[in-house]
């Protein structure tokens, strides 16, 4: 039965003999004064309609997660997982953010045919395995209503043309965005459909491209919607024959509210750069052996070999971020080279306004940190090497904008800009900069591989909340940690970290039975790649053990959830709604976590 709302819910939970619902945002939001500084879309804070939830991809909502009690429910959008795993050793696939307006619910589900290799990544038969398996598989977004009780109602699905850029290593993601009474979904050619989001249908097909649909032009990373309606997007020409190694071309695209489209070339984007120029491709066996950087006599280091860079391009997987003054911010890389990325500032009329080179802005390589045994060398480079060198390159290192990572750009409150960016000399955990409104870098953090952290706004101020692991192994060539999630402050300093504690290894039976072993002394991979935080500033994280966790604001476990084992697991965003259910990805499942109502 249903009971007023007058009914105090310790009364109700104590007459129904379960856990009372978290009260929805309508029931409990708070004056929009009580919010500092208030959201920029007030009436939707509870809604989660693209990646990192708003333009600025904070990653908060205005909703109170429920308590993670129950799993209320649960779909399959990926069957391939098994095969996937198996074939990439490990799930290496990029997933779309659960999304939510209202009680709506729109997903990516994978249908079509995935043609497994035999054996596991061998390459064989011929069209097995990614990326040939990909011209059989299709993407879809399905729509799914939620009760009150976090039941999914199918409702409609729409099977899309897109295919991912044919490029080995992480599968590129397929991601939409909800926008007023559409959403846009990813196409062939670079185009993207607007769909009725109560129908599905197609309401237009954007085709920024000419009348014909050009299957070698690609929809690049998620679709972003700012305050006003503006879609923005990235879209990558490639070569059909040799895709990787051809030039290629990337455009930023716009299409205003109103429905007017307007692209710019990424070439356009970075004017100094130069793709005749001849970048460091770094040192490789057998060429070169190790240790790195190799030196002469003299003590000089070697130069390491160099290749033509080709053009700028947008990397994958970008979501552009847009800021309150419509400045928007995407990232690039050569197309030849990974290690030639920049932080680019676009006006709102898609004229450059800047763009930032991420090289030679660190200096913590060979010879700076010093690990947990004492060793002041822990990179293993050449004695003698220059402090604070890229061993892998013998130059000062570079923040790289890789096609295997999700990070997209984050807007800060002050107006600061953050990216997750990768570099391999420091046991493969990247960097998270942080540049000025200017273009100015500012400062790094060293963790920032594929993540887009998430904003938690604190007494006129802000932190950052992000993964924080380390890619180390022990004496047996195991996983050795730690792993943390770490909340920073504005200016990157840690303020708390929540370590991995867990050493089992978990797995439920078709029956519900769950069944552990203790193998993993050094705890487990937090596999998140975009955090929510909800209004109480409590942090949603999934974990490699299967687990989702929630962290209070001061850095304590609130509470976590057992779903299944996700060892090997790719990095997933999640999202909650108006009422505090949480969506969670693993393993190919999309689950609803919350209490039961007692309907």
């Amino acid at each position: 039965m249903k009971l007023s709302r007058a009914v105090p819910t310790s009364l109700v939970a104590l007459l129904c003999g379960c856990n009372a619902p978290a009260p929805t945002v309508a029931a409990s939001q708070p004056t929009l004064e009580s919010i500092a500084p208030a959201f920029s879309d007030e009436a939707a804070c509870g809604d989660w309609p693209q990646w990192g939830r708003d333009a600025s991809h904070e990653g908060r909502t205005c909703a109170v997660g429920q308590k993670a009690a129950e799993l209320l429910d649960d779909i399959v959008f990926d069957p391939f997982v098994p095969a996937e795993a198996a074939d990439g050793d490990g799930l290496i696939v990029h997933y779309q953010t659960p999304l939510i307006a209202d009680d709506d619910l729109y997903m990516e589900v994978k249908s079509g045919t995935y043609t497994a290799c035999d054996p596991p990544g061998s390459g064989t038969p011929d069209g097995c395995g990614p990326p040939a398996t990909w011209a059989t598989e299709v993407w879809n977004e399905v729509r799914y209503e939620i009760s009150d009780a976090g039941k999914l109602t199918k409702k409609w699905s729409f099977a899309s043309d897109w295919k991912p850029e044919p490029f080995y290593g992480f599968e590129p993601v397929f991601h939409g965005a909800l926008s007023g009474a559409f959403v846009y979904v990813p196409g062939a050619g670079g185009t993207v459909y607007k769909l009725d989001r109560r129908s599905g249908k197609v309401v237009t097909r954007i085709n920024p491209f000419g009348s014909a649909v050009n299957p070698n032009i690609y929809v690049a990373g998620p679709i972003t919607v700012d305050a006003r309606g503006n879609v923005y997007y990235n879209a990558l020409a490639l070569d059909p024959w040799y895709p990787q190694y051809a030039d290629a071309q990337g455009w930023l695209v716009k299409v205003s509210a109103r429905g007017k489209v307007a692209t710019v070339d990424y070439a356009t984007l970075v004017p100094g750069f130069d793709p005749e120029q001849m970048c460091n491709v770094g040192y490789y066996p057998p060429a070169f052996a190790l240790p790195y950087p190799p030196l002469n006599p003299d003590g000089s280091v070697v130069p390491a070999p160099r290749y033509r860079c080709g053009p700028q391009r947008p990397s994958l997987n970008i979501a552009p971020a847009v800021a309150r003054d419509g400045t928007i911010y995407v990232v690039s890389h050569a197309h030849a080279n990974q290690s030639y990325s920049y932080l680019i500032a676009v006006n709102a009329d898609l004229t450059p306004r800047w763009a930032s080179s991420m090289r030679g802005l660190v200096h913590d390589g060979c010879g700076k940190s010093v690990p947990e045994d004492g060793d002041v060398n822990p990179l293993d480079c050449t004695p003698g090497a220059p402090v604070g060198i890229d061993p892998y390159t013998g130059e000062a290192p570079a923040l790289s904008a890789t096609d295997s990572s999700s990070s997209s750009p984050v807007v800060l409150p002050d107006g600061n800009i953050l990216y997750g960016t990768f570099t391999a000399y420091n046991q493969y955990r990247g960097h998270l900069a942080k540049f000025a409104p200017d273009g100015t870098f500012i400062g790094a953090f060293d963790f920032g591989w594929d993540v887009t952290p998430a904003v938690v706004r604190h007494d006129g101020t802000y932190s950052i909340v992000t993964k924080d692991n380390h890619y180390t192994y022990d004496a047996e060539g195991n996983d050795a940690g730690p792993y943390y999630l770490t909340r920073l402050s504005a200016s990157l300093e840690p303020e708390w970290q929540f370590l991995s504690t867990n050493t089992e290894s978990c797995q439920r039976d078709a029956a519900g039975k769950v069944t552990c072993v203790s193998d993993h002394p050094h705890g487990f991979e937090w596999c998140i790649n975009a955090p929510a935080i909800d209004r109480d500033g409590n942090l949603y994280a999934n974990s490699e053990d299967g687990n989702l966790y929630v962290v209070d604001k001061n850095g304590h476990e609130k509470t976590h959830f057992f779903l299944n084992e996700a060892l090997g697991a790719a990095y997933t965003p999640l999202a909650l709604d108006r009422r505090g259910h949480i969506f969670v990805l693993n393993g190919g499942h999309l689950s609803v976590l919350g209490q039961k109502r007692c309907d």
